[in-house]
């Protein structure tokens, strides 16, 4: 397989990452991986690095970026919003699309817990997206996130319009837009395939959201609860399952055939 460091322009700021080739010419599969609120393109253990190399020695190219504000992309944290997400994560999809050893017409994302979000709010309207992963995902934005802010985060941003989140300055602007998305009502309108994973020891997003997307989406979608897991999967055996269900599930619904209409 090949790895090359690339980097694409959004709303005039340079996005970096890293993109994972199978062996031969392509056109291939490909998907964009979307790690998670104040998270980079490695995530926790390797676990993005070892997700995308798994996938490119299976046949799929794999997209791994920084989003605005994030890792070592261009931008600051104050300025990131979901709807900011949404647009870089459309960017990472244009840039696999142009790309001349990747197949545009079978297309998928991956997301892990806000990046999850992220992936359903793009994927319920952008046609390209093909097959859809969620990995911990967010569906009920506003009380999950509301639900994890620190004590006094209300009283900070009232007072000086920003929250001090571990080191990240949370903007007013992460927080204004919130009640008027709605990932849930997003996944319902993607017509493809889904799969959903999720630990239902999650400490940080409930289990309950698994079950939200999967309901959304009916027959479409697959859902396979990991006993134990936590957040982001931080046990090799609960690491290994969740990369062998993402990779057999993509390849059987985005390498083995032609993509369907989306």
């Amino acid at each position: 397989m090949a790895e090359e460091l690339i980097s694409f322009t959004n709303a005039g700021q340079r996005l970096y990452g890293m993109l994972h080739r199978p062996d031969g010419a392509g056109p291939f599969p490909a998907v964009a991986m979307l790690h998670g609120f104040t998270g980079n393109r490695f995530e926790p253990h390797r676990l993005f690095v070892k997700t995308a190399r798994d996938l490119a020695a299976h046949g799929i190219a794999a997209l791994r970026f920084d989003f605005r504000g994030s890792g070592e992309s261009e931008g600051d944290f104050a300025d990131v919003t979901v709807s900011g997400e949404v647009s870089d994560a459309r960017a990472a999809l244009d840039f696999l699309a142009a790309h001349p050893s990747v197949d545009a017409d079978r297309l998928g994302l991956l997301g892990i817990s806000l990046g999850g979000c992220v992936a359903a709010l793009l994927a319920g309207d952008d046609d390209r997206v093909k097959a859809l992963v969620l990995w911990s995902a967010v569906g009920h934005l506003l009380e999950v996130l509301t639900s994890l802010a620190p004590p006094g985060a209300a009283e900070q941003m009232q007072h000086q319009g920003w929250v001090d989140l571990g080191g990240w300055k949370l903007g007013m602007d992460f927080i204004r837009e919130l009640p008027d998305l709605d990932p849930l009502e997003a996944v319902a309108r993607y017509s493809g395939p889904a799969l959903i994973l999720h630990g239902d020891a999650d400490e940080s997003v409930p289990v309950s959201e698994a079950h939200a997307y999967a309901r959304q989406m009916g027959q479409r979608a697959q859902v396979h609860i990991i006993p134990g897991a936590d957040h982001t999967y931080n046990r090799l055996d609960w690491e290994a399952e969740v990369i062998r269900r993402s990779r057999e599930w993509l390849v059987e619904h985005l390498a083995s055939s032609a993509s369907s209409p989306g």
